[in-house]
């Protein structure tokens, strides 16, 4: 089990070390306390969703109709720190029908013979933390954070999700040397898209440097320590190494690529012994307003039980837009997809097709069919048609899903 004291001894010391820090002059900073935090920046956003899910099994399909609305306030930097809250709010509208909200605890709304469309109603402090940038080349972040690194497979904010995956803790990144990135994060919780907040003991390191647009190599080690028992079977350590890139041939070619592999174990209070790899290699063609892409992703089993799990992932990004594979099943899986994509102006058009199978096995679990429209009008304002169409064959059930969505902010 983690202990409570040595987590909060490390938050209260990196707190204390921001507070008696030197101050850092600017000749572009505020000259008083007082003009950074009331000339900093107010921002809105509202993002409307109808989202619809029927899955074979069910009598009837799940149907959501939600409001995701946030009011953020950023302040000035006032010697180099800056503060910023961001409260959120989830409403269920009531338009179209029901659906099981997946929602923690009090936040569920006691309907299970629907499919479950992840939106609980809530109104919470989604983000609030201060900032500080002592050098040029240091940043310093505490509290309560949405958190990105890399293509979010390991950690990521759940941006998809009306109610958005948040962190506390501390995160210090370092760009200080051209082409080198280095990061630390330390998280004593993890808060859900359902509403449910996580104690966690994780560390996670991440160092990238890149040797010009072609090629770009990072190396992680994240390692999680989850407090409750009924996590437990998630508490792994994770080390992994990506190599990125791309080229422009000719006035209009440019190709994409990554290469990336990890390995994860058991660690904490895990009853299981995982010993599990994880493979992803993407190439990626763009051709004027067109783009096509295909990759293969592995999260493998472990023959001891269990499989490569990724708990604080963005992980509506991968395996599909019907969420089938949230949870990596105890045989792996493995993802073999390809894609297309048009920009046409305001129009932004895609399309992908999955094949899914057992890594230990090889059974076939199904293909899924996903597709968008996205249009920008000129006030910045999206309006978007998204499908996801899940082809059972030895894993879960026929899904099909529809999501209608307009976002607007400032």
């Amino acid at each position: 089990m983690p202990d409570h004291r040595s987590t909060t001894a490390k938050i209260l010391l990196l707190g204390a070390c921001w507070l008696i820090a030197p101050p850092r002059g600017g000749a572009q900073e505020p000259l008083t306390l007082g003009e950074a935090l009331t000339k900093g920046t107010l921002s809105l956003n509202l993002r409307y969703r109808y989202e619809e899910v029927d899955q074979e099994g069910l009598a009837e399909p799940g149907r959501a109709s939600t409001l995701r609305s946030t009011l953020a306030y950023r302040t000035l930097a006032w010697h180099g720190l800056a503060a910023f809250a961001e409260f959120e709010d989830v409403r269920d509208l009531g338009l179209g029908g029901d659906h099981n909200n997946g929602g923690a605890g009090s936040l569920a709304n006691g309907v299970s013979d629907r499919p479950v469309i992840a939106d609980p109603e809530i109104t919470e402090l989604n983000q609030g933390f201060l900032d500080w940038q002592p050098t040029g080349g240091l940043a310093l972040r505490g509290g309560r954070q949405e958190i990105i690194f890399d293509n979010a497979r390991l950690i990521g904010n759940v941006g998809w999700r009306q109610n958005h995956q948040s962190f506390d803790g501390a995160v210090a990144r370092y760009t200080g040397v051209p082409g080198l990135s280095l990061a630390y994060a330390y998280l004593g919780r993890q808060r859900t898209v359902t509403g449910a907040a996580r104690p966690l003991a994780a560390s996670h390191f991440d160092a990238a440097y890149a040797f010009g647009p072609a090629a770009a190599l990072r190396g992680y080690l994240l390692d999680l320590d989850y407090d409750d028992p009924a996590q437990w079977g998630l508490s792994t350590r994770t080390a992994g190494a990506a190599l990125t890139g791309a080229a422009t041939i000719g006035e209009s070619l440019k190709l994409s690529y990554r290469l990336e592999a990890a390995e994860q174990r058991d660690t904490g209070d895990n009853p299981s012994q995982v010993e599990a790899g994880y493979r992803r290699a993407d190439l990626g063609l763009a051709v004027g307003a067109l783009s096509f892409d295909a990759g293969y992703e592995l999260l493998g089993d472990s023959a001891a039980g269990g499989a490569f799990q990724t708990p604080l992932a963005t992980l509506h990004a991968f395996n599909g837009w019907a969420d089938v594979f949230t949870t990596t099943p105890g045989d792996g899986l493995r993802d073999l997809w390809l894609g297309c994509g048009a920009g046409l102006g305001p129009w932004k058009l895609q399309a992908a097709y999955h094949d899914f199978a057992a890594d230990a096995g090889g059974a076939d679990f199904g293909g899924e069919l996903d597709a968008s429209v996205v249009f920008t009008a000129p006030w910045k304002q999206k309006f978007a048609l998204e499908l996801a169409l899940y082809d059972a064959e030895s894993f879960g059930t026929d899904t099909d899903k529809i999501f209608v969505w307009t976002q607007w902010g400032f």
